[in-house]
Order: structure tokens, then C-alpha cells, then sequence
């Protein structure tokens, strides 16, 4: 087995076709995984894009799209930790742990403290990975990954009549009123969407995607149509609003939405139903809504929940620590934070 970890923007086209290539070729795979979703550029600043990657005879087995950034913030800029977005990719539980462990043990940088991974894995694909993990070291940490997805083999008629009342009644109202979906076609289209985007974001108080990475994700899909798409909603040349579906294989996902207050209408309900065809159109088996809260009954969650009720649950976010002495200084760094913010809290308290 052959292991290489390296920066993404060092990679040739060449490469970046062969893992497409093979992301396109496992179950396990997720968009965030590819190269292009983060670009050539960091997708923050405080972020470098690293790539890591198994090989046996040649043939590329095992794959990691990686993030590196400042656990301790810059103000400590030796200390590193790397994220592993919704991967590794493969298919293959015992070679997923044994790239970990060379991921672990070879290539990287200086000063890495910790790597996080999260798996596109469901709860009961393999009752051994978790156990395999705990074996090398790796430890849970807290939280839930779940998400809705949608079984994409019925036709369109049998998959709209499984939808619930009140959202087949929002599709066909903005059908009734006149709304109109296209895929964007060029820059003006990207920035209009983004326009909203961003507006809704500071709304609802929810963290923004950077606004050049998403720019450039969007581009591509603009480029490569087989990929993914930016859907736009139009009532009388206004635009409402905007879905993002992904695809990897055969699956696809709802990864952006935004959409503008519209009483009349639910511009939102019919984009969403025009991605879930334009997945189908491309031979996906499964529709994956992006997430979903369980406990919660109002917004995304409620929207969600309008198209589909199949729940699965993600293996979850596993640690390793590869470096125990700038682990313990990450931990005294966020203790000490923690403090500090206590300490304001009751001043603010105070003084008011």
C-alpha cells in the first residue's frame, strides 16, 4: 500500500479526474469530498486544503478530503488540528481503518494535535467499524449526525403522492401562480442567489458559507451540469429564491437553500421538488435532504419532513489524538476561554 498526503492545490487535473473518478465509484462518498469543493484556495482563511490518499498496485483505494486549521486560534499558529470532511471515503471498513492509521502515523505536517473524522457511514452498514476505530485509539465524540433521505425508484407521480398534504399543496400553488425554475446560467445568476443567500443568513442568524467559496462551488456546477445545479425560482422575472442539489454516484444532496418572504407563495417547496427530479434525471437512488434535527418541529426540520420521513443515522464523529502534549495545550487554551467568557458574562451581568 501506497499512502501520500499533500496539499490540494498541488494536485493536476489528472488527479483531481481519477479521484472524482473514484468517489464516483463508492457508496460511502459525499460532495464534500471533492477537490473542487473547496477549490485551489483555502476555503477560509485560517484553512489549508490537504488531500490524503491509498493506493494498492496503483489503483487509488482509499481517499480523504482534509481541512487543517488553529484549534488554539492564531494567536497559537504551531498548533494545528485536521478535519476530515464527511470522509474517509471507501467502501471497505477494514481499509477505511487502515488508511486512518497511516493518515495518523505518516505525512503529516508539524504541530498537528488532533484529526477529526466523520464518516458517511450509517448506523448498522458495518457493526465492526466502531469497534475497529476504539482498537486503534480513535475516541466518540459527542453529538448526532442524522439526516432524511428519499428513495428516488418510484416514479414522479408515486414520489409526489408520498409527500405530505400541505407541501403537495405548496408545489402546486406556485405552479398555479406562475413560478417558473431554471438553472442558473452565468455569474449574474450566482450573484443574485448569493445576494439572498446571505440576507437570509443574517436573519436567521445561521453561519453563512464564505462568500468566494460558495461562489466558486457554484461555478462549477454552472460547468459541470452532471455534478450539481443552483435552481432558481422567478415570478414575473423576480427572482425568490434558490436550491443547490450535489451529486456523488448515485446518490445526490440538498446542501444551500435561500428564498425571499413571499406570503403568496412557497417558492421553496417547488424547488425542492424540481432537485429531487433533476436527481432522478441523473440516475441517483437516493435523495439526502443535508441534515435533519430530531427534535425539532418548526423550520428547516418541518419543511424537510414534508418530503420525506426516512430517517437514518450516521456513525459519529470520531478523534485521534496524534500528538497527547499540544492536545493538553488545546485543552488548558479552551478552559481558559471558557473562563474568560464566564468572567465578562458576570461583569455584563454587573453592570447591568
Amino acid at each position: 500500500m501506497q499512502f501520500e498526503f499533500s496539499q490540494v492545490r498541488d494536485l493536476t487535473a489528472a488527479a483531481r479526474r481519477e479521484i472524482d473518478a473514484f468517489l464516483d465509484s463508492q457508496d460511502k462518498s459525499h460532495p464534500f469530498q471533492f477537490p473542487n469543493w473547496l477549490g485551489t484556495e483555502s476555503a477560509k482563511a485560517r484553512e489549508k486544503a490537504y488531500c490524503a490518499t491509498l493506493r494498492e498496485k496503483q489503483a487509488l483505494r482509499w481517499f480523504a478530503l482534509c481541512g487543517m486549521s488553529y484549534p488554539c486560534s492564531r494567536l497559537v499558529p504551531s498548533i494545528h488540528s485536521l478535519t476530515v470532511y464527511r470522509g474517509p471515503v471507501c467502501d471497505d471498513p477494514d481499509l477505511l481503518v487502515q488508511g486512518l492509521q497511516k493518515l495518523a502515523d505518516h505525512g503529516l505536517p508539524k504541530g498537528v494535535a488532533y484529526i477529526d473524522i466523520s464518516p458517511e457511514w450509517v448506523e448498522g452498514d458495518h457493526t465492526s467499524l466502531g469497534a475497529a476505530l476504539a482498537t486503534q485509539g480513535w475516541e466518540v465524540l459527542p453529538g448526532r449526525r442524522t439526516s432524511l433521505r428519499l428513495d428516488l425508484s418510484p416514479g414522479n407521480e408515486e414520489l409526489f403522492s408520498s409527500f405530505r398534504k400541505a407541501t403537495r399543496y405548496e408545489i402546486r400553488r406556485s405552479q398555479r401562480e406562475g413560478v417558473e425554475i431554471r438553472l442558473a446560467q452565468n455569474d449574474q445568476d450566482l450573484r443574485a442567489f448569493q445576494h439572498i443567500y446571505r440576507e437570509m443568513a443574517e436573519k436567521k442568524k445561521f453561519p453563512a458559507t464564505e462568500s468566494k467559496l460558495l461562489l466558486n462551488i457554484l461555478r462549477w456546477f454552472v460547468k459541470e451540469q452532471d455534478r450539481g445545479a443552483l435552481l432558481l425560482a422567478f415570478k414575473d422575472r423576480t427572482l425568490l429564491g434558490g436550491t443547490v442539489v450535489v451529486r456523488a454516484a448515485t446518490r445526490s444532496w440538498y446542501v444551500f437553500g435561500a428564498t425571499t418572504k413571499e406570503e403568496r407563495l412557497s417558492a421553496g417547496h417547488l424547488l425542492q421538488w424540481h432537485a429531487i427530479r433533476w436527481a432522478k434525471e441523473r440516475a441517483c437512488v437516493e435523495y439526502d435532504f443535508g441534515g435533519y434535527r430530531e427534535d425539532s418541529n418548526t423550520g428547516p426540520a418541518l419543511f424537510k419532513r414534508g418530503f420525506c420521513q426516512s430517517m437514518v443515522h450516521f456513525v459519529p464523529t470520531y478523534r485521534y489524538v496524534v500528538n497527547p502534549r499540544l492536545y493538553a495545550t488545546v485543552g488548558r487554551v479552551g478552559r481558559g476561554r471558557s473562563s474568560l467568557a464566564s468572567a465578562a458574562q458576570r461583569l455584563l451581568g454587573r453592570a447591568h
